[in-house]
């Protein structure tokens, strides 16, 4: 679910985030601001927040080329996480 939330779910939110933070500061100090809803701008800035968070994840997230993926096994009455182990060296 973390997962979900960090990667997904907060970089769409941050733009309606900061928005309504932004107009609830100006609101707080007495600048009188009129109330706009800018949703289409909102949209596009977590749509593009989004795309940059799952370009950063798709070009530095993975294993290393040629290693060796080994799953998860039950040892001594512990799970052990799959994790990769390091390509061979080529002879």
């Amino acid at each position: 679910m973390g997962n979900l939330v960090l990667r997904y779910l907060l970089p769409f939110l941050a733009p309606f985030i900061a928005y309504f933070v932004w107009v609830w500061l100006i609101n707080r100090f007495g600048a009188e601001r009129e109330w706009k809803h800018p949703w289409h701008w909102l949209f596009a800035a977590g749509t593009a927040c989004l795309l940059a968070v799952l370009a950063y994840f798709a070009i530095n997230g993975g294993a290393p080329a040629g290693s060796i993926y080994v799953p998860p096994e039950w040892k001594d009455g512990k799970v052990i996480p799959g994790h990769y182990l390091p390509a061979p060296e080529p002879k």
